[in-house]
């Protein structure tokens, strides 16, 4: 292997553990948007550093026929307007979010019949709430898979079906809100790249890599420890936070060659669930990710499936005796939908992926903490 190959491994390999500390922290606190969060502005000024260094990685803008690359664009589908190019991640994210601000919702008030709030047809769709709790439990699993940083993997289990059902229920929203269906599988409708920008595809990569290296040591250099979380209550950073920023200066001082870690080290992404381990008498059991597909079938057994409200029907309030439904604006219906979508292609068999660019943070906290926390929300006590 040459030197410049290694050098690339080594750059891809320091890009994923420091774009996995930022990733962790879920919040944006080190930008100047942000209020800060108790961070000394030493600390904020030092992650604003070391995203400026990753975000050295990100490709040129997509071209006209150029093929959707995984690690920075959806693969679910093209880039709206005449030109047949990819979408990146933050257009996506800035075209979901001028949605949802021009949102009407799912309600209009009116006089009449009596007066009240009511559902319209083609804005509002009408959703059994325990489907609804199916629906969303996927975006979860999305956002660890588009997790800044994550290596790269190759869908390995036979996850056909979960793939159609997750397309099937996208379809079902789609319906439900008046739009045409059936609609093609994600799947064979988009190309997608085979081979992946990798972060270390940079110009002068020695210095970028010795840039990159100084910034995640500073970074992670300046974080409470564990013991000082116990000891002194400073949880201005998560505990997975400070976790990852020693793994990362382990790994910049060459005393572990450890980058990424699951939810439980017994997790394989390639055939598990993302989301954690049960624990069968007190052995770790990981999730096969063909499992979430029992959700669906139920819905299906059941007859559970989003609807378009009835003539005069009024504003759903769980409080007053009715929570077997749950309504959300057609504008969520259809970005749930194409979410849905997204984890569809991602997880179809033998999708591959390379590793995830930084562009994704913003895209897994629309996700996680934008409509995912927003949906969620419509269902449960």
């Amino acid at each position: 292997m040459s030197g410049q190959m290694q050098l690339a491994d080594a750059y891809d390999l320091v890009y994923s553990a420091a774009a996995r500390m930022m990733w962790v922290e879920e919040t944006r606190v080190w930008r100047l948007d942000s209020p800060g969060g108790g961070w000394p502005e030493e600390r904020r000024d030092a992650w604003r550093a070391l995203e400026a260094a990753l975000s050295v990685s990100e490709a040129p803008e997509p071209q006209a026929g150029e093929p959707s690359d995984p690690v920075r664009h959806l693969i679910s589908r093209r880039a709206a307007g005449p030109v047949d190019r990819p979408i990146t991640f933050a257009e996506a994210v800035a075209e979901w979010t001028a949605r949802l601000i021009e949102d009407p919702g799912p309600y209009e008030p009116r006089m009449e019949p009596y007066p009240d709030d009511y559902m319209v047809p083609g804005q509002t769709v009408v959703i059994p709430e325990g489907h609804m709790m199916v629906l969303c439990r996927p975006l979860d699993e999305l956002v660890h898979r588009l997790a800044a940083g994550r290596p790269p993997v190759t869908i390995a289990a036979d996850t056909a079906e979960l793939s159609r059902l997750l397309h099937e229920a996208a379809d079902e929203l789609r319906a439900a809100i008046g739009l045409p269906t059936p609609t093609p599988h994600p799947v064979g409708t988009v190309d997608v790249a085979r081979v992946f920008h990798r972060p270390s595809d940079v110009d002068d990569l020695q210095t970028r890599y010795e840039t990159m290296s100084r910034a995640a040591w500073r970074a992670s250099e300046n974080l409470p420890s564990l013991k000082d979380m116990r000891d002194h209550g400073d949880f201005s950073v998560t505990p997975a936070t400070t976790i990852a920023a020693d793994d990362l200066q382990n790994l910049l001082a060459g005393r572990s060659g450890l980058y990424w870690r699951e939810q439980h080290e017994t997790i394989d992404p390639r055939v598990h669930t993302l989301l954690g381990v049960e624990w069968n008498e007190g052995q770790p059991d990981p999730r096969p990710v063909t499992g979430m597909a029992k959700g669906f079938l139920r819905s299906v057994e059941l007859g559970r499936k989003p609807r378009a409200p009835r003539a005069n029907e009024r504003r759903i309030f769980r409080e007053k005796g009715n929570p077997e439904d749950v309504a959300i604006s057609a504008v969520r219906a259809e970005i749930l939908a194409e979410l849905l979508d997204e984890y569809a292609a991602r997880i179809h068999p033998g999708a591959q992926c390379g590793v995830m660019h930084l562009s994704s943070y913003d895209l897994t906290d629309f996700i996680a903490q934008g409509i995912g926390r927003e949906l969620r929300a419509t269902y449960g006590f």
